[in-house]
């Protein structure tokens, strides 16, 4: 089960172009507006809202508490029985920042896709949410025409590996687009196999040194063609 977060000043339908893979790839979701977005405009005390009226700034401003409504999400399937270990979060942008910070507080979800992540959103951030993320696995995916985004996603790639483990983090680079321009039926089927299989395979150094257990005197042994043992072909002139 996937749930997907939604960028600023946008709404659920800008995941459109992911639903219908998950569709064919058997996958889950639920997509929702944030508080001041999208449908989602009408306060607990009937009174109506919306994202203009929201301060940018503040480590408690609505942005912030925008970490609630995903964490509602997360109750709301709980009483489906979709447990955590079930469960992705995926966001872009602002919605990339929230879901980042609502993993590292629920660590029963078992991944994260980070599509236009950002140092800063709004005040939301992500730096210490990432060490706090531990080793799960972690996909983001940016563009690289927007140079200010672009050093922020190497940057958080760098932390993430720290934090999290290499084997975890995997990161996908558009040639262009930012936020919901990311979120494309081209990079969905990609996207839907690192789902399927999150964890990047285990390096294996390559080595042409005679395997263990060869007897000594077979070590090095010249064969019919007169190319050592171990040795690699040469095809510098082919």
């Amino acid at each position: 089960m996937v749930v997907l977060v939604h960028t600023q000043k946008s709404d659920l339908t800008e995941w459109q172009p992911w639903m219908t893979q998950m569709k064919r790839y058997g996958f889950g979701y639920l997509a929702f507006d944030l508080r001041g977005h999208g449908n989602s405009f009408v306060t607990p005390d009937g009174s109506t809202t919306s994202w203009r009226a929201f301060s940018v700034s503040g480590s408690d401003n609505e942005y912030n508490k925008m970490l609630r409504d995903v964490e509602a999400a997360l109750a709301f399937l709980s009483t489906h029985s979709v447990t955590g270990q079930r469960t992705a979060i995926a966001g872009s942008a602002l919605g990339a920042n929230l879901a980042i910070k609502a993993a590292a507080i629920h660590p029963e979800v078992a991944m994260v896709i980070a599509v236009s992540p950002a140092l800063n959103v709004n005040d939301v951030l992500t730096v210490n949410p990432l060490r706090a993320y531990g080793r799960r696995p972690l996909l983001m995916i940016g563009g690289a025409d927007k140079a200010k985004q672009y050093k922020e996603l190497q940057l958080l790639n760098d932390i993430a590996r720290m934090a999290c483990g290499k084997e975890n983090v995997t990161i996908i680079v558009e040639a262009k687009g930012i936020g919901p321009d990311l979120v494309t039926k081209y990079n969905a089927r990609r996207v839907m196999d690192w789902i399927k299989n999150p964890k990047r395979p285990e390096v294996v150094e390559l080595s042409t040194a005679p395997a263990a257990g060869l007897a000594g005197d077979n070590a090095g042994q010249e064969n019919t063609d007169g190319a050592e043992q171990g040795s690699m072909p040469d095809y510098s002139q082919e």
